[in-house]
Formats: structure tokens, C-alpha cells, sequence
């Protein structure tokens, strides 16, 4: 299965379980699109692009870059908060090799987590992607 299918269910799991159990269990990190975040983290960076590959999700899921993940699916700006869904090893940016597939808004895609406002390069409280 691929890791986006995964993820799409995962996150429509979420929305429904976060549905059906009503606005008073709503948490303080939930998302504008109505999904309950499970690790929330900004960016210190300016128009960081969160990346994807429509025509070939596979490339860009099992290795994302700017490479594997041509099209630019929105950008991010310094203090924007995001849901990040799980983190994988890609292309080194700056001596960190982790990606963080994220969701915020309509966007969703990769990022380099080394733009992520977090002083480590593997973030706390996010899966690895297909783990």
C-alpha cells in the first residue's frame, strides 16, 4: 500500500474519531481543516515550499527532495503552525537528512525538517512515515 493512501486514511480516521466524539473533546491543537494535530511545529524560515510529486507520489514518498518533489503544493512562512503527520530520511539540507510530511490547510507534502523551528533534526512525537 502506498504511504499516501496510509496516510489519507489515517487522516480521515482522525477527522471522523475527532466527529463523533463532539466539540467538547476538541484539544487545543487541532487544525483549521478540523483534523485533531498530533504534533504541531512552526517554521523560522521564509516561503519554505512544501513539496509534492502528483504525477509520481511514489518517487517523492520513498525518498522526498526537490527532485522527487518538483511541484511546490503551497509554502510555508516564519511562526505559520502545521500538523506534522510522520518524517523520513531524504535529501541532507544543511546537515539534516529528515523530511516531515505535513499537512496545513489544503497543503500537504514534504518539507525539509530543517527548516522546522526545533532544534533537532529527527522531530519528538512524530512517526516515521511507513513505520
Amino acid at each position: 500500500m502506498r504511504l499516501r493512501t496510509v496516510l489519507g486514511a489515517a487522516l480521515a480516521a482522525t477527522a471522523l474519531t475527532a466527529g463523533l466524539a463532539g466539540p467538547a473533546a476538541a484539544s487545543a491543537g487541532d487544525t483549521s481543516d478540523g483534523a485533531s494535530a498530533r504534533a504541531s511545529f512552526t517554521v523560522w524560515a521564509t516561503d519554505v515550499n512544501v513539496r509534492d510529486n502528483p504525477g509520481n507520489p511514489g518517487a517523492c514518498d520513498a525518498f522526498p527532495s526537490p527532485g522527487n518533489c518538483p511541484v511546490v503544493a503551497g509554502q510555508l512562512q516564519p511562526g505559520q503552525a502545521f500538523e506534522a503527520v510522520c518524517q523520513k530520511q531524504g535529501q541532507n539540507v544543511s546537515g539534516n537528512p529528515w523530511w516531515v510530511y505535513i499537512t496545513r490547510g489544503d497543503s500537504r507534502g514534504f518539507i525539509a525538517s530543517y527548516y522546522v523551528d526545533h532544534p533537532d533534526n529527527q522531530l519528538p512525537g512524530v512517526p516515521v512515515c511507513g513505520a
